[in-house]
């Protein structure tokens, strides 16, 4: 499993991996969402995913951190943040790449809120 920009060319088709590109580790599903952990670098939620319309759930030291869901085009749709807040809200969703400092703080729905409670009770988290 590679990362944020890890593909050579996702328009293309082409998922070859960069060099020196982040990396993640599957470790289990719950449901839908692939739950993953990153095996070097800082911990962000992949840009891109091999698999379109994709959900992956991201851990570190044992927390959820992010939650990213893909769309069609193998790219990064919606990311929760749930260990920082931004502009008063945690947890908080960007939409589409924008971590503009200037958007407001969007709280997840209600679904993705369900969601989040079921992976950290499945997988013992904080």
């Amino acid at each position: 499993m590679g990362a944020r920009g890890a593909f050579v060319d996702v328009n293309m088709d082409d998922f070859t991996f960069v060099a020196g590109g982040q990396q993640y580790q599957s470790i289990g599903m719950s449901g839908e969402v692939k739950v993953l952990l990153q095996t070097r670098g800082g911990v962000k939620a992949p840009e891109y995913s091999h698999t379109a319309n994709r959900v992956y759930a991201v851990l570190q030291d044992g927390k959820l951190k992010h939650v990213a869901y893909y769309d069609d085009k193998h790219k990064q749709a919606v990311s929760i943040d749930l260990l920082h807040e931004h502009k008063g809200v945690r947890p908080h969703r960007h939409e589409y790449m924008s971590h503009n400092k200037n958007d407001p703080g969007i709280p997840p729905t209600a679904a993705e809120m369900a969601l989040i409670r079921r992976i950290k009770k499945e997988y013992g988290l904080q």
